[in-house]
């Protein structure tokens, strides 16, 4: 490599090396599912999720199937009840649930599909005090997901109630900032002007 090639590549490292360091660590895309309370069913504190909400990789989605080890970020709660571990658990054999990879919506594929976000008190020493929502939860061949709330082994409310999951989906992402359009541009710039300066030298010469 000559040195005019060299003083080429080293200019455009220095341009780009500010823009590497300034870009942050790129986060997984998320898609954000919230939940919508249709029916309370039974209990003697009938009530429902105050909130319920979860997450799973923006690229299970767009694969049509969300696993059951991919959700993260569960948030859960119910009126009177307090929960401090959130965990994802199988109600089916396909340790998933099946998406429409355009919406997010969920799907109905197979009986043996769904999956339960569950919150839990666990200073109840009989683990009996919970919220569990089914994601995905297939009724007589369609998707009808159901809550359950249990304080101390008392149904706060139960079997049957329903309601559905909804997905937001992240924003469009792939298009640099101004400021990372304003590096670029300088640093074709900086190139360019190099070039142009080198071409000249070698005129004269």
């Amino acid at each position: 490599m000559n040195l005019f090639m060299k003083s080429v590549f080293f200019a455009a490292a220095v341009v780009a090396a500010p823009m590497l360091a300034a870009a942050p660590a790129q986060a997984v895309p998320l898609v954000t599912y919230t939940w919508t309370t249709t029916s309370q069913g039974f209990g003697p504190h009938l009530s429902q999720p105050t909130s319920a909400s979860f997450q799973a990789p923006l690229s299970d989605v767009l694969a049509g199937e969300i696993l059951q080890f991919d959700i993260s970020n569960i948030q859960l709660a119910y009126p009177g009840l307090t929960f401090d571990s959130y965990v994802a658990s199988s109600i089916g054999f396909d340790f998933g649930i099946f998406v429409d990879p355009v919406t997010g919506n969920l799907i109905f594929h197979d009986n043996d599909q769904g999956l339960a976000v569950i919150g839990q008190d666990t200073s109840d020493p009989n683990f009996s005090t919970f919220l569990s929502i089914t994601v995905g939860n297939p009724v007589g061949g369609v998707v009808k997901d159901q809550f359950n709330a249990l304080d101390h082994g008392s149904p706060a409310a139960g079997f049957p109630t329903a309601g559905f999951w909804t997905a937001s989906l992240p924003a469009g992402g792939g298009v640099p900032e101004p400021a990372s359009w304003a590096l670029m541009i300088t640093g074709l710039a900086a190139v360019g002007a190099i070039v142009r300066r080198r071409r000249a030298a070698s005129a004269i010469a």
